[in-house]
C-alpha cells in the first residue's frame, strides 16, 4: 500500500472516529426532524430499523456482565437488513433517572463530554422530539471544512428506563442513524447504556473503516458521558443549565411515533 493510501486511510478513520462522538447524546446530539413529509417511507424505515436493532440484539453473555460490571464497555456490531450497527454498552453507577438529564442534554456534550462539538443550535424542542443543527470542528484533519449537519431525536421514558431514536435530516453527512437505550441494572441503584449506531460520511470510503473508527470512538464517549455524570452526582459540579425539554424527567413518558 503506497504512503498516500495509508496516510488517507488513517485520516479517514480519525473522521470516522469524531463523527460518531456525539451520537449522542445522539441522542440528541444526531438525531434531527427531516421535514420528510416529501419522503415519508423513509422517515418510517428508520423508525422500523432502529427499533428491530433494539428489540433484536441479544442478551449479555456471562463474559460480557464481567466485562460490563468491571466498567469496561462492550462493543461489537449487529446487522439489521444488509446495514450493520456499532454497539457499545456501559454501567453508569447512578440510577437512570439521574442518567437520563445528562444524557439527553446536547449543551452537556459541546466542549464537554464531545470537544469536537462547537456548537448546538435547536431548531425545534418539544418533550418528545428535538430538531438540533449540530457544528463539529474537524481540525487538525486536512481538507475537511467544519461539519454541520441536522439531526431529529425521538424521546421516550418509561418505567423500565428510557430510549432515544436518533436520524441524520440535512446537512453534511450522508446518513447517520441509531439509538440510545437505557434500562436499570443492580437493582435500580445503576444504569446499564446502549449506544447504537450507523455512520456514513457520503463520500467513498470502505464501510469497515468507518465501522472501525465508530468502535474506536464509541467507547471514548460513553466513558466520558460516564466521567461527566459521576462529576455532576459525586464530585458537586454544576449540570449544564442551558438544556432542552426532553431533557426533563417525565417529560417524554409516551410511546415513539
Amino acid at each position: 500500500m503506497s504512503k498516500y493510501a495509508k496516510s488517507t486511510g488513517k485520516n479517514t478513520g480519525k473522521a470516522a472516529r469524531f463523527l460518531a462522538g456525539y451520537s449522542l447524546s445522539i441522542a440528541p446530539i444526531l438525531t434531527l426532524a427531516l421535514m420528510l413529509s416529501a419522503v415519508p417511507e423513509v422517515k418510517a424505515q428508520v423508525v422500523r430499523d432502529a427499533s428491530r436493532l433494539a428489540i433484536e440484539l441479544p442478551a449479555e453473555s456471562t463474559d460480557e456482565k464481567k466485562k460490563l460490571d468491571k466498567g469496561e464497555v462492550v462493543v461489537g456490531l449487529k446487522d439489521v437488513g444488509s446495514t450493520k450497527f456499532v454497539t457499545g454498552k456501559i454501567i453508569i453507577d447512578q440510577s437512570p433517572d439521574k442518567v437520563w438529564p445528562i444524557m439527553v442534554n446536547p449543551f452537556e456534550f459541546r466542549g464537554r463530554i464531545s470537544p469536537r462539538v462547537k456548537n448546538v443550535e435547536v431548531m425545534t424542542d418539544q418533550s418528545h422530539l428535538s430538531v438540533l443543527r449540530m457544528t463539529m470542528d474537524t481540525a487538525p484533519l486536512p481538507l475537511l471544512p467544519q461539519l454541520s449537519y441536522t439531526v431529529e431525536s425521538r424521546y421516550e421514558q418509561n418505567e423500565k428506563g428510557g430510549r432515544i431514536e436518533f436520524r441524520r435530516i440535512a446537512g453534511t453527512l450522508k446518513d447517520f442513524r441509531g439509538f440510545w437505550e437505557m434500562s436499570p441494572a443492580h437493582g435500580g441503584t445503576k444504569t446499564q447504556l446502549t449506544y447504537s449506531m450507523f455512520l456514513d460520511p457520503g463520500f467513498f470510503v470502505p464501510q469497515w473503516i468507518v465501522r472501525e473508527g465508530v468502535k474506536s470512538e464509541l467507547p471514548r464517549t460513553l466513558v466520558a458521558l460516564r466521567k461527566r455524570i459521576k462529576a455532576v452526582y459525586e464530585d458537586q459540579q454544576r449540570p449544564e443549565s442551558h438544556t432542552i425539554l426532553a431533557a426533563n424527567l417525565n417529560a417524554s413518558h409516551h410511546n415513539l411515533h
